[in-house]
């Protein structure tokens, strides 16, 4: 029964629906003949019994002496006579000997203990025998009033004890096998109506159902069942025409299907592909931005590092500017000696022809140049290391004006000498003041590259501070940016899972031509 298809389950049932109405109308027919007998039977029993209850009532007079028996008898067999019912059914009766009584087609006291039926049943002797066992019904073959053939028949038959009769009356049970066949033709001939134009849309139905299926259901749970279990390369049996049935659609599913899912494995492998990609540029990149916000935080602390010491070189050019200045102005006074001491050379060398008071002289000028000696260490101490050339010649001025006053006393032998020396020292003056006007002129530009240097070093700390905000800032972003390529390799790294999950929830369908997944997963983050 299993092996069945749909179709042959449906022609089935309603072979089978036809069978079980069959039987039904059958079964009607049936229990509307034995209906119909009951009633005859019942029919029959109460017709006797009616005649019975008649025959009591003329025993009742004999008893009472209004009638004779003879006359009673015959009273009862005149009312059996003419009693008729049904279609020309009769009461008869017969006595204990099995002679008639009351026949309408038999004499009166004609023996009937050896008739028998066509079935060879001795009829009377059954019918007495059941009569004085208390009456019943009889199923026998009799012929019809004026006919010869014998038909079924069944009477019913009860025994009167005091005539020692036995009164029987019965049917023809043949109208009631007519009546049996023509209800039984009768219901057929209304089944066939009703039933036709059913088996026929039934039919229409299970062909249309048939048809809009495409198949047997069981092969369509089939090829649905190896669709949800993600085969897809399962090809299904259709017919040539077959253009609209459920199998088909289902089949263009399975390839739609079969198509769409073989783009989105060919999709996850590249998004794997690519997200394996980024994962290592991103492992890669943050390798590098970590790298970077180390060497731009380096870099900010020698950026702070050069700022303090451009801005300490700043300070020390402004101070070494400070100093030029006044080295300059000092150098401007030692040159303003320097023409004075010119000139008082020059009047030493004029007065060098004025040798008859020199002692006197000798000794203003030794006292003068002593004055002037001292200044000029003055000087030469306020100048510094540029006067220490002019401190020596102050130092030698002082000698001189030692030895002048020393030897005053010894100028008139040192007269010849004095002049020379003193045009020599008249030379070595003028020699000095060149000296001292080129210190002045390289003081004055050493002053001026100073300035310009503090100038510039001043540019160059502001410019050095704000290089110092930029790399900070530069770090700062540095730092953000690190935080976001960690970020974007986490996100980097929920993608790849969520890529790995698609392709194994792709994995679990089989498409024609495709190589088995890879189940690889991804690498983590680190």
């Amino acid at each position: 029964m299993t092996r069945l298809t749909t179709t042959q389950k449906l022609w089935g049932t309603l072979a089978i629906i036809w069978v079980a109405m069959l039987l039904m109308v059958g079964w009607l027919a049936w229990e509307n003949r034995q209906t119909i007998e009951n009633e005859r039977r019942d029919s029959l029993k109460y017709v006797i019994e009616s005649v019975h209850a008649q025959i009591e009532a003329l025993q009742a007079k004999v008893d009472a002496g209004e009638l004779s028996r003879e006359e009673a008898q015959e009273r009862a067999v005149d009312n059996m006579a003419s009693v008729r019912f049904g279609d020309g059914e009769y009461i008869f009766a017969f006595d204990n000997d099995l002679n008639i009584v009351s026949h309408p087609s038999r004499d009166t006291g004609t023996s009937m203990s050896d008739y028998q039926d066509a079935s060879g049943l001795l009829l009377y002797a059954e019918l007495l025998e059941t009569a004085q066992a208390g009456g019943g019904h009889v199923g026998y073959y009799s012929t019809r009033l004026g006919g010869d053939e014998q038909v079924p028949k069944l009477s019913y038959v009860d025994h009167l004890p005091e005539w020692g009769w036995s009164l029987a009356s019965g049917v023809y049970v043949d109208d009631i096998n007519a009546t049996f066949v023509s209800s039984l033709i009768r219901s057929a001939v209304i089944l066939l109506i009703i039933g036709v134009p059913v088996t026929l849309l039934m039919g229409w139905v299970i062909r249309d159902v048939s048809r809009r299926l495409g198949g047997d259901p069981r092969y369509a749970a089939s090829v649905v069942r190896h669709i949800a279990n993600g085969d897809l390369t399962q090809t299904t049996q259709l017919s040539a025409r077959d253009q609209q049935s459920l199998l088909f659609d289902i089949d263009r599913m399975r390839e739609t299907l079969s198509d769409t899912i073989g783009s989105i494995h060919h999709s996850a492998d590249n998004v794997n592909a690519s997200v394996e990609q980024i994962v290592g540029v991103n492992e890669e990149l943050s390798t590098r931005t970590e790298q970077q916000a180390a060497s731009l935080a380096e870099t900010a602390s020698s950026m702070e590092q050069l700022t303090a010491t451009v801005k300490q070189n700043a300070e020390n050019a402004d101070h070494a500017s400070q100093l030029a200045s006044k080295t300059t102005d000092s150098a401007q006074q030692g040159s303003k000696a320097m023409s004075s001491m010119i000139n008082t050379m020059s009047t030493i060398n004029e007065s060098a022809a004025q040798m008859s008071t020199i002692i006197k002289t000798i000794d203003s000028i030794a006292f003068q140049t002593n004055i002037l000696a001292l200044n000029a260490s003055v000087e030469a101490a306020r100048a510094g290391e540029q006067g220490r050339g002019f401190a020596v010649v102050a130092s030698e001025v002082r000698q001189l004006a030692s030895r002048s006053a020393s030897a005053a006393q010894e100028i008139k032998t040192l007269i010849d000498n004095s002049d020379n020396q003193v045009v020599q020292g008249s030379r070595q003056v003028r020699d000095t003041s060149d000296v001292i006007s080129g210190i002045v002129d390289n003081i004055q530009q050493l002053d001026t590259l100073v300035k310009e240097i503090s100038a510039a070093t001043k540019e160059q700390s502001h410019g050095i501070e704000q290089v110092n905000e930029a790399v900070t800032q530069m770090d700062q972003m540095t730092q953000q940016n690190a935080g976001l390529v960690q970020e974007s390799t986490g996100a980097t790294q929920r993608l790849a899972d969520l890529s790995f999950e698609l392709r194994q929830q792709v994995a679990h369908f089989q498409i024609a031509g495709a190589s088995a997944p890879s189940t690889q997963a991804l690498p983590s983050s680190r």
